[in-house]
């Protein structure tokens, strides 16, 4: 069987698409032999071919780009040359509505209605606003009119979005997965003592740990700046520890944020998060809007316990009151509950992961959805 991968960015550096590149070895077991149309591709990777498309960059509609380049490339191949079309087509998001499959790994339906209520204060936020109406129009008529005989949702709360576009798509759950043997409860004993001693974090400090390569709006990091202020007024061991991003974004962070950030720690992108996990006592991610972030994934998979607003996805990790807490996107009530932690007047429990699997099971999960639409083709 031949599967036809479509997405920008082929690549474990993506959140979307670590699953399916770890997936796709076991496939080649299988007998599913694999090609993507893509901008980027990690080298190496067991796939028969790869086609680059040239790549476009433009912020927040790279995506748009894509879709109309995927479009063009699909309508020239099959349509113009009579190419043979491979026995699916898998297809992330809305990158192309004329595939076998297709992987919603974000809801704009959910983003639009967090930003009608964050409002526009900014020209960045009037930027993002008229891109996730673009994205927003370009989902509905790829729900509306997508060949797809399987939609997979990567939450119970993202599947509900789709459901009430069109009630009539064959959608399944499928969450996302993670790496056992990185992100693991004994990576604290591993690697707690060092890590802390190299960011200068003693035993008296509490450290909330956010991690994000972006999209800082629209996950919560002013709201859990701004928690975390008025925790410190009682509790000023408390740090922040912040994972992720290039260093031109954080700059501009550090600008809104002012001069009363030395309790902030920024790392810049690293290969290595299960460390500052490890170095962390908790993952504060006040999101507005999700899917199903692998960040809470993997922090629970290391015995953090969890901060979470009700964003799509926290649904499926977090039990509220055991293995973390739900707080509101209001910065006083998010520190009155983060304090009755610190001063262990609320002590989490860990539990095994709810709904996220292991790499192995997410190929074997995936490759039979691919098999499945191959029979019905």
């Amino acid at each position: 069987m031949r599967v036809l991968i479509i997405d920008p960015n082929l690549s474990l550096s993506s959140p979307s698409m670590k699953g399916v590149v770890r997936s796709l070895g076991a496939w080649q077991e299988r007998g599913i032999k694999a090609e993507a149309w893509c901008w980027y591709c990690d080298e190496d990777l067991p796939l028969d071919r790869v086609l680059k498309l040239p790549r476009i960059a433009v912020p927040l509609l790279g995506g748009l780009f894509f879709a109309w380049q995927v479009f063009w490339r699909a309508w020239w191949q099959f349509s113009v040359l009579k190419k043979p079309r491979p026995d699916i087509i898998y297809a992330i998001g809305w990158y192309h509505q004329a595939c076998d499959v297709a992987h919603v790994h974000f809801s704009p339906f959910d983003w639009e209605n967090r930003q009608r209520t964050l409002g526009t204060h900014s020209l960045r936020d009037f930027i993002e606003r008229l891109a996730n109406g673009i994205h927003l129009r370009r989902a509905r008529r790829s729900l509306r009119e997508t060949t797809a005989k399987a939609v997979l949702c990567v939450s119970e709360a993202v599947a509900n979005d789709m459901r009430a576009e069109n009630p009539r798509l064959p959608i399944e759950v499928l969450p996302n997965s993670y790496d056992p043997e990185r992100f693991h409860a004994g990576v604290r004993d591993q690697w707690r003592e060092s890590t802390r001693e190299k960011l200068h974090f003693d035993p008296s400090h509490k450290v909330f740990i956010f991690v994000s390569t972006g999209h800082y709006r629209r996950k919560g990091f002013l709201l859990a700046v701004e928690a975390l202020r008025c925790l410190r007024q009682t509790h000023p061991e408390v740090r922040f520890l912040v994972v992720g991003g290039r260093e031109e974004r954080l700059a501009g962070l550090r600008n809104q944020i002012g001069p009363d950030n030395d309790w902030i720690t920024f790392t810049g992108m690293v290969p290595d998060v299960e460390k500052y996990f490890a170095a962390a006592d908790a993952l504060l991610f006040p999101s507005y809007s999700e899917a199903f972030a692998l960040v809470e994934v993997e922090a629970a998979a290391c015995g953090l316990p969890l901060f979470l607003t009700p964003h799509h996805g926290s649904e499926m990790i977090l039990e509220d009151g055991v293995n973390g807490r739900l707080i509101d996107f209001h910065p006083p009530q998010i520190a009155r509950v983060l304090a009755e932690f610190i001063e262990g007047r609320w002590k989490p429990r860990q539990i095994p992961l709810r709904h996220a699997m292991d790499a192995t099971t997410y190929a074997a999960r995936l490759g039979d959805v691919l098999i499945r639409a191959s029979s019905k083709a």
